[in-house]
């Protein structure tokens, strides 16, 4: 599999969910209902999807788009059990990456190659690097990016001052930095893990794991074209786990962060409880919206004898993917081009608060200092990481969840997790033969 390695800034320079709801009321007896499914969490997503088919509505009249959010951690779940049933969404939210491509394979999403030169399609919207986002080493355009969400750790401004903390730029200062904390008040959490879903830990491995072997480190092992002998054996990953352990002992992290959701520890942040939390951009609109603004930013630090970069960045895109069994591909494919037109995108921002593909209207939006933070940061990145939960084959990147765990209990260690892994990747290997 080929992996998508873009800079931020090619990506967005370059261009220059809860309960089923209905949005829109069928007047008529020929009209046209598209059923989407989308992730839930962010209630500017939604609010977005009925200000666009609203707008979508003007130029088709009989069409209304039927919209299900899904809680975060079943999503992936049950929208693959729905797009496999015989009531399958014409169109589903996904990541791009392993997650999309797998759904490829198994036939079950459309190509979406014939409509981007519409009047209305896509490629008008979107740079090459976005479009090749749903492309990988598959023939044919899966998918349609609407945004990219990335990875940071936020931190309380006044905490900080008050206590004259400073951003740390290594990660030993990190783990000193989770120590001073401590001492202030051994009570405050640094920053909680809610681990309960498995994926948030698996945001920090992903990183880690980069900043000590780098891309071109991993990416052999990945993508499992390595040679068998040598697959995931690199002591660059065990030392990635050891560095969890060294958070986990320098207290950054609550007790028993596999029974915390993500939500309780985003709850302690805005509330000021814990001064730091490891969280995606999507986190900036759920503090913004719960009246928490007083945040900055900041990367990942670097490893001190690591291989990876500093200035490489966690880039997931996500987009739209259209059921092959839709009955109404080329509108189905319109309405998600639509998405992506410079003044939806523009409302994406404005609503969501996350970075577009389509960046071509965003100067037009007045935005937090934080969002234009994040935009400058990502513009600045020299590459980007996708998240090893996506990327990966899907056994591999299950073990890797599992693994997580284990690692978090002390019921594995390191060396375990990652003889584990090894395991399940070499099968993965030998299933694709």
């Amino acid at each position: 599999m080929k992996k998508i390695i873009l800079t931020i800034k090619q990506a967005i320079v370059a261009c220059s969910l809860t309960a089923i709801s209905t949005v829109g009321i069928s007047s008529i007896a020929s009209a046209v209902d598209i059923k989407m499914i989308q992730l839930g969490g962010n209630p500017g997503t939604k609010q977005w999807i009925e200000l666009a088919a609203k707008e979508f509505k003007k130029k088709h009249p009989d069409v209304n788009i039927i919209l299900e959010e899904m809680p975060g951690e079943a999503y992936k779940t049950s929208m693959q059990v729905a797009i496999a049933g015989s009531s399958a969404p014409d169109i589903f939210e996904n990541w791009s990456g392993e997650d999309a491509m797998r759904l490829v394979r198994a036939g079950l999403v459309l190509d979406l190659t014939p409509y981007g030169d519409k009047p209305w399609g896509y490629n008008q919207y979107l740079s090459d690097a976005w479009v090749s986002s749903y492309t990988q080493n598959e023939d044919g355009i899966y998918g349609i990016p609407v945004k990219a969400v990335s990875k940071y750790f936020y931190y309380n401004k006044s905490f900080f001052a008050k206590h004259n903390l400073n951003i740390p730029n290594t990660f030993e200062q990190l783990k000193d930095l989770c120590k001073a904390i401590r001492k202030i008040d051994a009570n405050i959490v640094p920053m909680p893990l809610g681990n309960s879903e498995r994926w948030k830990l698996n945001h920090f491995i992903t990183m880690i794991n980069e900043r000590v072997l780098g891309v071109e480190g991993t990416a052999a092992d990945y993508d499992l074209s390595n040679a068998e002998q040598n697959l995931f054996t690199d002591p660059g990953y065990v030392e990635a786990w050891d560095k969890i352990i060294e958070l986990q002992d320098a207290g950054c992290f609550q007790d028993a962060p596999n029974a915390t959701s993500p939500e309780a520890t985003r709850s302690m942040f805005s509330a000021e409880i814990s001064p730091m939390i490891y969280c995606g951009t999507w986190c900036a609109g759920i503090f913004d919206n719960e009246g928490f603004r007083d945040y900055g930013l900041f990367r990942m630090p670097a490893i001190k004898g690591g291989k990876g970069s500093g200035g490489t960045g966690f880039l997931v895109p996500m987009g739209y993917q259209v059921s092959a069994k839709t009955q109404n591909p080329e509108l189905v494919a319109e309405w998600a081009s639509f998405l992506v037109s410079d003044e939806m995108a523009k409302q994406f921002v404005d609503i969501v608060q996350e970075i577009p593909s389509n960046p071509e209207l965003i100067d037009e939006v007045e935005v937090t200092e934080q969002f234009a933070w994040i935009v400058k940061d990502i513009g600045a990145a020299t590459g980007a990481v996708n998240v090893l939960d996506v990327l990966l084959e899907a056994s591999v990147a299950n073990a890797y969840l599992d693994a997580g765990v284990e690692v978090l209990n002390r019921t594995k260690t390191p060396q375990e997790a990652m003889d584990y892994i090894r395991e399940v990747a070499l099968k993965a290997k030998s299933d694709k033969k």
